[in-house]
């Protein structure tokens, strides 16, 4: 089915330029919008026209903190740094410049505004831990710098309201990585410098910061601890906050009989790492050179659907644009997030991540990319590298978000999102580009783009392939949950209630494995044929669940049971479908008063809390209510009829779209 494409792929694809535009992407020091990201975006539309893909563009959208897009989304404001100092000066026998821009630019946290020419000299004042609004008084840093340990933008509100003339931070690691270990500690690298970021937002107080290493800040601690009168450090930073651009990026290449269906590529191109994102953005470019090129030379037969590169910032930046062409969604059969593809695993450890599929909306691409990343390490290794013990290691993970938030059923857009994790110098300046490998980008390199060129050829017979792919992954979760279950001796002796869940989870299970199979079908959507060998593929898909579940009932000694189907059609309106016509339901601040109160009642249905949140991401604009209802079920069931009127109450605010399903 793919080996053909995957081989001339593999052949075509030219890593040595990938690495040279990433060593000159990372040239750039891109962090926020602005000048960086700007000249990062130029060299990206340059490289892209130099490659074949003559439609490329940078749109500047308004980076104004006032603009709103997508939801009342408001990009901050750009961010134009020039030079930075911070010095002690007092004790004078201690007199040292800690840090200078000119040296490290991630010392100066990104949004940091200027100073006054002269500069700011303050004493400095040590809050370690956790430090929110609440815990800091009005004023409590009047004039001082706060030294902290923690990233300064989690400080940023509470320096504000102390007071404080600037943060200064020798944080490492940022606190939410401790879910993530291993947890980079401070003499893993005593000289890595973290990247942080203020929220660029319009405010009538100033506060610059900077990033200290480990190095530099244990110098500086042991100086606040040994010296009994006040340490003071002068700050000097040339750096503005204006009304600006936020700049995106495309290019495409173009379809040709459903050059109006596309596939989209995003890569973030607002983070200043070699790996994070240059590898990214730099990998979309060369796959777009490999595709033209093959395509060209009659290697490959030319793509159906439209393939379209896209690099703004992470997530936010990408929403001006799909703001601005809300009408194509519907045209978007699938996309792919590129984020941190690059990496020596020899040096920053780690392995190859494919973050799944969100649950809400299961796809057939999970399967599908596995499937690619299982025969790309099938090739000999010299296809890809002079280094002969070079491997990709890979596993999978649940759903992340990321820029792969387009798989959220709002856009509808499955798109597999790709990282390497855990990576030794994540976000900092020590992601460098003498830390790629030429393996790791030619092996992602070959699997993304036969993905990639898969999709934007496929008809009704890959929907079959991809639907049977996706049909086996399934299956492959659910007896891998079984065999779980059974080994944690789960019987209704020891742990009834955590059995009942365990076979519950399989139904669920079974639910999204189906949605699997059938979400294939938007490749060939009027093909009557198609649709009705993936429903029943999808049957297929239940009933095997079912027998699973009846016999890991047995073993865990509970009654045999099978998922109920269809039991809720008869139901009044279990047949309407919801379309979301907005990403994020809408806050109870922005709901009329009736409206208000009857969610606050319905939240109460039959005399007990129900979380009518949940209801919202399962919104996908092809489910029934009753569909809905059924996915519901597994996490705390909530009753058609309340399922009905909240959709109801927001179709009157206009948040969601009503029809009836076709019978």
């Amino acid at each position: 089915m793919f080996d053909h494409i995957m081989d001339s792929i593999v052949g075509e694809l030219n890593t040595g330029l990938c690495l040279r535009d990433i060593a000159n992407h990372w040239m750039c020091r891109c962090t926020v919008p602005g000048p960086g990201m700007r000249q990062a975006g130029n060299l990206l539309k340059r490289r892209y026209r130099e490659n074949g893909v003559a439609n490329a563009e940078l749109i500047p959208y308004p980076a104004d903190d006032r603009t709103e897009f997508f939801d009342g989304h408001k990009n901050p404001l750009e961010w134009q740094p020039h030079s930075a100092s911070l010095a002690v000066v007092q004790p004078a026998a201690a007199a040292v410049t800690i840090c200078r821009y000119a040296d490290e630019p991630l010392c100066l946290v990104s949004n940091s505004p200027g100073t006054p020419s002269g500069g700011v000299t303050a004493a400095v004042v040590v809050r370690d831990g956790a430090l929110g609004e609440a815990a800091v008084t009005e004023g409590e840093f009047a004039g001082k710098l706060l030294f902290t340990n923690q990233p300064p933008g989690s400080v940023e509100a509470a320096a504000r309201k102390g007071q404080a003339v600037g943060v200064i931070s020798d944080c490492v690691c940022p606190p939410w990585l401790v879910s993530y270990p291993p947890v980079r500690e401070p003499e893993d690298a005593p000289d890595l410098v973290m990247w942080t970021i203020f929220s660029g937002r319009s405010c009538k107080t100033s506060l610059f910061g900077f990033n200290l290493s480990a190095r530099q800040g244990r110098r500086l601690r042991q100086l606040l601890a040994v010296t009994k009168e006040p340490v003071v450090l002068k700050a000097v930073v040339k750096a503005r906050l204006v009304e600006g651009s936020s700049d995106f990026v495309h290019a495409a290449l173009p379809g040709t009989d459903l050059a109006d269906e596309e596939i989209w590529v995003l890569a973030h191109l607002s983070e200043p790492g070699a790996r994070d994102n240059a590898s990214g953005c730099c990998l979309s470019v060369e796959l777009a050179r490999t595709l033209h090129a093959l395509i060209a030379a009659g290697t490959l037969p030319p793509l159906r659907r439209t393939i379209r590169f896209m690099h703004a910032v992470e997530v936010s930046g990408f929403l001006p644009y799909i703001d601005a062409n809300r009408e194509r969604l519907g045209k978007v059969v699938a996309g792919l997030c590129l984020d941190s593809v690059g990496q020596d695993f020899s040096i920053c450890g780690g392995e190859l991540v494919l973050f799944r599929a969100p649950e809400q909306n299961a796809s057939f691409i999970d399967g599908l990319f596995g499937t690619l990343l299982e025969a790309v390490n099938t090739r000999p290794v010299a296809r890809f590298s002079k280094n002969n013990y070079a491997t990709l290691p890979w596993h999978t993970k649940p759903f992340w978000g990321n820029d792969a938030f387009i798989s959220d059923g709002f856009f509808d857009a499955p798109a597999p999102q790709l990282s390497t994790w855990p990576d030794r110098y994540y976000h900092s300046s020590m992601d460098t580009p003498d830390q790629m490998s030429d393996n790791t980008l030619a092996r992602v390199g070959a699997a993304t783009g036969t993905y990639l060129y898969l999709l934007a050829t496929a008809g009704a017979r890959e929907a079959r392939w991809f639907a049977h792919l996706a049909a086996g992954d399934w299956k492959g979760r659910v007896c891998r949950e079984v065999t779980e279950a059974a080994t944690r001796r789960l019987t209704v002796e020891s742990d009834k209630d955590a059995a009942r869940k365990a076979i519950a989870k399989l139904h669920h299970l079974g639910l999204q494995g189906a949605d699997a199979v059938t979400q294939a079908a938007r490749f060939a959507p009027r093909d009557a044929r198609l649709t009705r060998d993936l429903q029943n593929l999808a049957r297929g898909v239940q009933d095997f669940v079912d027998a699973e579940a009846v016999a890991a009932a047995r073993t865990l000694g509970l009654r045999a049971s099978r998922a109920p189907r269809g039991a809720r059609k008869a139901e009044p309106g279990a047949n309407l479908v919801a379309r979301r016509l907005r990403w994020r339901a809408p806050g109870n601040d922005a709901l009329p008063t009736a409206v208000r109160k009857r969610l606050e009642a319905l939240s109460q249905t039959g005399g007990k809390k129900v979380d009518l949140g949940r209801i919202w991401p399962w919104i996908n604009g092809r489910r029934t209510v009753g569909e809905i209802c059924d996915r519901l079920a597994f996490g705390g069931e909530i009753p058609l009829p309340a399922v009905v009127e909240y959709l109801r109450l927001l179709a009157r605010v206009k948040a969601v779209a009503l029809s009836t399903a076709r019978r």
